[in-house]
């Protein structure tokens, strides 16, 4: 199997904002949180883009510059060897096939999303559903269009932080990412695998309109995404998103304790709402205005 989950969140985010257009004026919504002698500036980010897609706004540009350390949900650090034995370890079940966790027409039709994904349906047969949902939706939505992983907006300023030789730290591990999926009961992977083979041949027209969203800074289109996720699979939602998110906000309000500027880029998905972090910081009594 080619490695292509270098973050595993990363194929979720991208079945949300999977983006498939660009306006010619880029203004991403961002916050910022500060008190007397603290600057956090957080920057909602999408996982994949276009190569030569122009997401960086003047707001984005100036923030990153003036920051002393770069804040990221988490990283392989160019360690693919890693990724591989992590998804192994969490994604894989060689005791029992996949076919054997499903009926006899889900089969059939993860055998279909396999073949227009280009996976050998052999090394799906091994994957746990869970990893079988990402690899399926992730592929179709990235080979047609040229939407490139290694181009993301997180990976592109972590790129250009270790250049400008900025501090990088993550919010979490790989391992902590992938248990997020691995750790849901069996029923759930199945159902959320099954219910995911109904998005993927309609992927594209599905979220087409996401990347004007995103570039446009439309927090009330990218909430509807959010909210419509939490419908749909409420305990994936509870444990993607809003656990992680006020772990995060447990870990920001550490960082306004000392002093500087940091600059945090995080799935955009977990920006907006009344679980996102701007809210659940404003909660907390810190002080925190759109940037």
């Amino acid at each position: 199997m080619q490695v292509r989950f270098g973050r595993l969140i990363a194929a979720v985010a991208s079945a949300i904002l999977a983006l498939f257009a660009s306006p010619a004026h880029a203004e991403p919504a961002m916050w910022v949180v500060k008190d007397a002698d603290s600057t956090i500036y957080l920057l909602g980010t999408i996982h994949v883009v276009k190569p030569g897609m122009n997401w960086r706004s003047d707001k984005i540009e100036a923030a990153f510059a003036a920051s002393d350390e770069y804040w990221m949900e988490a990283t392989e650090n160019g360690d693919m060897d890693l990724v591989r034995d992590l998804i192994i370890k969490h994604g894989y079940d060689r005791a029992r096939p996949l076919s054997s966790k499903l009926n006899g027409d889900d089969w059939a039709r993860v055998k279909s999303a396999a073949k227009t994904a280009g996976l050998p349906i052999s090394t799906v047969e091994r994957m746990r559903p869970w990893l079988a949902m990402l690899a399926l939706g992730f592929k179709p939505a990235n080979k047609d269009e040229g939407y490139d992983f290694i181009q993301g907006v997180d990976r592109s300023l972590e790129a250009a932080a270790r250049g400008a030789r900025k501090t990088v730290k993550t919010f979490e591990t790989l391992e902590q990412q992938m248990q997020i999926f691995s750790a849901l009961p069996e029923e759930s992977e199945v159902a959320l695998l099954v219910e995911s083979l109904d998005e993927i041949a309609s992927q594209k027209d599905n979220v087409s309109g996401m990347i004007d969203a995103w570039m446009a800074g439309d927090i009330a289109a990218l909430e509807a995404k959010t909210v419509e996720l939490k419908a749909r699979a409420p305990e994936l939602y509870d444990v993607a998103f809003v656990r992680r998110n006020m772990d995060w906000c447990d870990q920001i309000a550490g960082i306004m304790k000392g002093a500087g500027t940091s600059f945090v880029a995080v799935g955009a998905g977990h920006m907006v709402g009344d679980q996102g972090v701007p809210a659940l910081l404003a909660e907390r009594g810190f002080t925190v205005v759109p940037y």
